[in-house]
Order: structure tokens, then C-alpha cells, then sequence
């Protein structure tokens, strides 16, 4: 494991990254023990999960495109559309749905857009 030192795993605390199409928040560093306290929703409930520190920064250091606007922009929610009474979202590889309600479609849209910026690249969504 890598050694981090004290003043640079304190720059990590309080700020965001995404993995595995979810945003992670860090609240707190222990350089010490070598390991962060991280905070992310799964399943509609925050969860506070442990991780390396070095794995943290590397994880920050691949999210430095993460452009958090543009999740919660007019354009984004204007993405979702109502078609035959099932939603959907538009997207720029097509239109990917259906799904149960808006609410459903507008967070695959947001894991869609967490997902294609921390792998650098459009990602097919899962569909929820």
C-alpha cells in the first residue's frame, strides 16, 4: 500500500469523486491508519463505506473532469421525456428507457452522466 502523507490526504476531505456511477463525498482521513470514511448514496440510503486513502486520491485524480452542473442543469432535466405513458432519456448515443416513472429516468440519466465522465467515455446505462 502507498504511503500518503498527512497534509495531502487532508486535501481530500470534503471533496467528490464518482465510482461506479455514484457519487462518493470524503468526510474524513486518518493518515495514520492509511484510511478514509466516504460517503455515498446506494439504494436511496447513505452509506459511510472505508477506503484506502491512496485509493481515494487515485480515484479523485481520475474525476478531475466531474463537472457537477450539469447533472442538476434545466438542459439535463429536460432529457427525460414521457412517451405512451412509460419515460425515457435522451441521450447522445440514442434514447434509453423505458422506465417506471420520471423520477426513475432522471436518476439513470444522472448515473448515466456520473458514469461516462469517470470512465472518460459514454457508458451504456443500467436500466432501474
Amino acid at each position: 500500500m502507498r504511503t500518503v502523507n498527512a497534509r495531502c490526504a487532508q486535501h481530500t476531505v470534503g471533496r467528490l469523486f464518482s465510482k461506479a456511477g455514484c457519487l462518493h463525498l470524503v468526510l474524513e482521513v486518518n493518515s495514520a491508519t492509511g484510511i478514509a470514511h466516504v460517503s455515498c448514496r446506494i439504494s436511496d440510503a447513505t452509506e459511510v463505506i472505508v477506503m484506502p486513502i491512496s485509493e481515494v486520491i487515485d480515484r479523485l485524480g481520475s474525476s478531475n473532469t466531474l463537472k457537477l452542473d450539469r447533472l442538476s442543469s434545466e438542459e439535463t432535466e429536460e432529457r427525460a421525456v414521457e412517451k405512451n405513458n412509460h419515460w425515457f432519456f435522451k441521450a447522445r448515443e440514442g434514447e434509453y428507457g423505458p422506465f417506471e416513472s420520471e423520477k426513475t429516468a432522471k436518476r439513470a440519466l444522472k448515473r448515466h452522466i456520473l458514469s461516462a465522465q469517470e470512465e472518460g467515455r459514454t457508458a451504456r446505462p443500467t436500466q432501474a
